[in-house]
């Protein structure tokens, strides 16, 4: 899965770990995700800086990613990070000009239309706010494992968001590609459409 989106990439693909916290956290997940993309056949590849301690040389980075990866973490962490700074404005004109981006966990919680904050809870559990809606019409369930592993998400997911706004239960080594509007399950299991109670159809990757 992560291997064919490098493959379709036509230059540089730039991590940026901004659901860690700054420092340590930041560098050590960045750079794990630099590993993991060149041992899947990425050539060019590059940890981006940390917005949060040198904003024009990160967002002089990810003007120049061709994939842009968001590793996993906090949602409220990556959501605010991207929100203050202005890097989501430069990752939305990347995608607008032809990039990919790639999110995971975290990192695709934050590209939908909505997100669950699950480190920020109130009365009825935990927080449920807009997202970049860099992929319009979905929230994204990470790590999913049926209904019964999160009844207060979907609690939260119901009473605040429109019922027109796809949620898509994605479990682990597993991922949606969405291409042209078209969203298509890709990796070891099945995304469940949670709403609908189905199933995207899953392809294989060649």
């Amino acid at each position: 899965m992560d291997a064919d989106l490098v493959r379709r990439a036509p230059g540089r693909v730039v991590v940026s770990a901004l659901a860690g916290t700054v420092g340590r956290d930041y560098r050590t997940a960045t750079d794990n995700g630099v590993r993991h993309l060149r041992s899947v056949g990425a050539d060019d590849v590059v940890a981006a800086p940390d917005v949060r301690e040198d904003r024009d040389a990160a967002l002089e980075a990810l003007a120049g990613a061709d994939l842009l990866v968001l590793p996993g973490g906090s949602p409220s962490r990556l959501l605010a990070a991207l929100q203050d700074t202005g890097a989501d404005r430069v990752i939305a004109d990347r995608l607008a000009a032809g990039a990919l981006l790639m999110g995971s966990s975290a990192g695709a919680m934050v590209l939908g239309a909505w997100t669950v904050l699950p480190d920020r809870r109130g009365a009825r559990g935990p927080q449920v706010v807009r997202g970049l809606d860099l992929v319009p019409g979905v929230l994204v369930v990470p790590h999913w494992s049926g209904r019964a592993s999160c009844d207060d998400w979907l609690a939260a997911i119901e009473d605040e968001v429109p019922d027109d706004v796809v949620v898509l239960g994605i479990p682990e080594e597993s991922g949606v590609l969405v291409e042209a509007g078209v969203r298509t399950a890709v990796g070891r299991s099945a995304t469940t459409l949670v709403r609908e109670q189905r199933e995207l159809p899953l392809y294989a990757v060649s």
